[in-house]
């Protein structure tokens, strides 16, 4: 994989996902300090916003469009949880000249996850919080939903798929994430409290990384631990991911 000067990465977030916003006197990224930390890349690097809520097909549609508008002729995605799914239909659909070339996707629930499936069907507050904030996006999380969107976006053959999986241990989670990743270890093993390991494997799978699914952009709810390597460092992470994609 080759990037040339007429070449850009652009990084897709996830649902309730954002681009940055200000906050007082600081910028909030969602992929938090890496648009700082890539700040005078030898590369165009791209943090479009997509509808935090939005389905899929909203979601594509709006990236489709910002893409449009940029210069750069080879497109190179890298794209957390949701966003892969919303890269995948913009590669099958709204991708009429080939420039995208590679989509790289780290926890995206390619086969959905049993989580969306139970904020959606379990009784609580918390359920219905979940439901009412993250729909209409949510209902296209689920294993059926993600089974029926895989059979109507085929993978494109001149582009390279890979991907990355999160994992920790339930015990290594934090607090607020250890019941959720607790269920989905005994329904579907290994998991980041969010997405199976075994859903966010697409195309040629890299590896599993030590990191629950808001460390892999950069927010760590659980306290520093250099035994479990917490927090994960994603900035050398995508650092060296882009840095193999120039190779």
């Amino acid at each position: 994989m080759t990037l040339s000067h007429t070449s850009a990465v652009v990084f897709v977030h996830g649902i309730l996902g954002f681009s940055s916003f200000q906050l007082l006197w600081k910028e909030i990224q969602y992929f938090r300090a890496l648009k700082t930390s890539l700040h005078g890349y030898p590369i165009p690097i791209h943090f479009p916003e997509l509808p935090a809520t939005g389905t899929i097909q909203q979601r594509a549609e709006a990236l489709a469009s910002y893409l449009e508008k940029t210069p750069e002729q080879q497109i190179h995605l890298i794209a957390h949880s949701m966003g892969g799914l919303d890269s995948r239909h913009v590669i099958c659909h709204f991708d009429p000249k080939y420039r995208i070339q590679t989509l790289t996707t780290l926890a995206t629930p390619h086969r959905g996850s049993p989580l969306a499936e139970w904020f959606i069907n379990k009784p609580g507050l918390i359920p219905a919080l979940g439901r009412r904030v993250a729909s209409p996006g949510l209902y296209e999380l689920t294993p059926d939903a993600c089974t029926q969107f895989n059979l109507r976006n085929p993978d494109r053959p001149d582009v390279t798929y890979q991907s990355y999986a999160g994992v920790r241990t339930t015990a290594e989670m934090p607090i607020l994430f250890r019941p959720w990743s607790s269920m989905l270890e005994q329904e579907a093993g290994e998991n980041d409290s969010q997405v199976p390991k075994t859903s966010a494997i697409w195309g040629d799978f890299q590896e599993s990384l030590l990191a629950d699914h808001l460390e892999l952009v950069g927010w760590s709810l659980g306290r520093s631990n250099s035994t479990t390597k917490r927090p994960f460092d994603h900035i050398a992470f995508y650092h060296n991911l882009i840095k193999r994609l120039i190779r």
